[in-house]
């Protein structure tokens, strides 16, 4: 049996060394994703982007051919001056050329491109910790406004055919803003419980086993006690400060073997969401490793991320006037991860950062005002939340084949032309098509609100869609008008009324 100095010892090596690593939890639970726009008014978010692209009517899928069943291409005066462009890394030529020339693009294009991209956005000068200083979003850049252009063109040309394939205001489920608790368990047959991450003990257990460790080694190996906790405090910090908690994450990890698989799904809900809303992606990490190597994540200290691009909302930012719809389409891609993780095991554990990172986001569109009076609060702020996540989870479930699709190519380790490859890829496979129409509608009443998939033929706007859902409180969806059976009836009803008339006449001459 142990002396009492041994317990004590032990005891407080456990506290000493629990605290080290349950203080960096937080830290390694908060999966980021990256947003990319203006600093102003955009402190410390770890959110994405996003952009909704001009879609224009598509051609024809000619030049799509040779990429999707990878069948050789020629080689041609156009195409020679593609590559070239491609091998000096010239994306904005790259991007001119392949808008006015015709241009095959097979496999070894499209990776080259997606390249360019991930190369040219990760050396940009504005990720650099002297230009950001302590901000969370890089500065508005040529190199991603010519990515974005790259992103149009291919979309023009018919290679990107999911890409932006959710628009405003043809969200999954339209309708009402108001979405209680109960309605969103019985839309995706999720708890509130599952969409709200909870905290692993995984970092504390870790803290437990290495202060175990170090009262063993004092009490048998006779080494100072205050030497090693020291030292581990020392070490501790220096891997949080130079290596990013890569060492602290490994040891996690090796404890907790699912946590890689669980990190994967939720950086693919991020991915596969930011992309079928139209915000171009720039990469993404699933490691402190990874992003320590990564200037867009490596000085965020994060263990995982996605980075995409949002001129739109950058612009809106700059100007003072966000839409509606841009804080929507932030808030979907927010919950994204968090979705992710609850549609496949019924609980989401990390995506606290993301709930910070919404929560921030809406806080500064208050512009200063008291909460009590402030449009963004705790209520709807809460309620932005489940909504956003609904959207997600039915995102992600529309187009469960892209996700799983993206999901094999990151756990295989593949670049961002892989994964955008495996999303269109699955598309084209299952026919997946871009959202014509709401999946469902919420209506709002005084029970809590309801569910419909009854859509109208035409939802124009936000506002026609809740004005629909009140008259559906009462009624069912309007008919389709038809002038000439309206005629037929309007003639009916006069037979009847003469018919009628006709009586009332005979019973005032009876009267008589």
């Amino acid at each position: 049996m142990m002396s009492n100095t041994a317990m004590k010892t032990i005891s407080t090596a456990t506290a000493a060394a629990a605290f080290i690593l349950a203080a960096t939890a937080s830290v390694q639970q908060a999966h980021a994703f990256r947003t990319t726009m203006p600093s102003t008014h955009t402190t410390n978010l770890r959110s994405s982007s996003f952009k909704t692209t001009n879609i224009r009517t598509l051609q024809s899928a000619s030049t799509t051919t040779a990429l999707f069943d990878n069948k050789d291409t020629e080689t041609t005066p156009e195409t020679a001056k593609f590559d070239e462009y491609l091998e000096n890394k010239q994306l904005y030529e790259a991007t001119q050329h392949l808008r006015s020339s015709k241009i095959e693009i097979n496999r070894e294009r499209w990776n080259a491109i997606f390249d360019i991209i991930e190369e040219v956005t990760e050396q940009a000068e504005e990720n650099a910790i002297n230009v950001r200083k302590e901000e969370e979003i890089p500065l508005l850049s040529q190199t991603r406004m010519e990515m974005t252009d790259m992103y149009s063109a291919l979309k023009t040309n018919d290679h990107l055919q999911l890409f932006g394939a959710i628009q405003y205001p043809s969200w999954p489920a339209a309708g009402g803003r108001t979405l209680e608790p109960s309605l969103l368990e019985r839309i995706t047959g999720l708890s509130m419980k599952s969409l709200t991450p909870k905290q692993s003990n995984t970092l504390l257990y870790a803290g437990g086993v290495l202060a175990i460790l170090e009262g063993l080694i004092s009490l048998y190996l006779g080494f100072d006690f205050n030497t090693i906790v020291f030292l581990t405090v020392v070490l501790a910090v220096a891997d949080r400060s130079l290596l990013n908690g890569a060492v602290q994450e490994t040891v996690a990890k090796a404890l907790s073997p699912g946590a890689q698989t669980k990190i994967t799904r939720h950086e693919a809900g991020h991915f596969l969401c930011a992309y079928l809303l139209g915000c171009p992606v720039e990469g993404y990490v699933l490691s402190s490793w990874g992003a320590l190597q990564d200037n867009r994540f490596g000085s965020r200290g994060v263990s995982a991320g996605t980075s995409f691009f949002d001129p739109g909302l950058s612009d809106q930012i700059a100007s003072n006037k966000i839409k509606r719809s841009s804080i929507d389409r932030y808030s979907v891609i927010v919950m994204a991860g968090i979705a992710a993780e609850a549609v496949h095991y019924g609980q989401a554990d990390g995506g606290a950062g993301d709930e910070m990172a919404l929560i921030q986001f809406l806080l500064q569109m208050n512009g200063g005002q008291p909460m009590q009076t402030a449009p963004w609060n705790d209520l709807t702020i809460r309620n932005q939340a489940r909504w956003g996540a609904l959207q997600a989870v039915l995102i992600i479930r529309e187009y469960k084949e892209c996700y799983d699709a993206l999901l094999d190519a990151m756990e295989r380790g593949g670049t961002l032309g892989d994964c955008i490859y495996a999303i269109e890829k699955a598309g084209r496979d299952h026919n997946k098509l871009p959202l014509q129409k709401p999946l469902g509608m919420i209506i709002e009443n005084s029970i809590g609100g309801d569910w419909t998939t009854v859509i109208p033929d035409q939802v124009h706007d936000e506002e026609a869609t809740n004005g629909a859902n009140k008259a559906a409180q009462q009624q069912p969806p309007a008919k389709k008008f038809d002038t000439e059976e309206s005629l037929e009836e309007l003639a009916g009803f006069k037979k009847k009324m003469e018919d009628r008339l006709k009586d009332i006449e005979k019973e005032l001459q009876r009267f008589d």
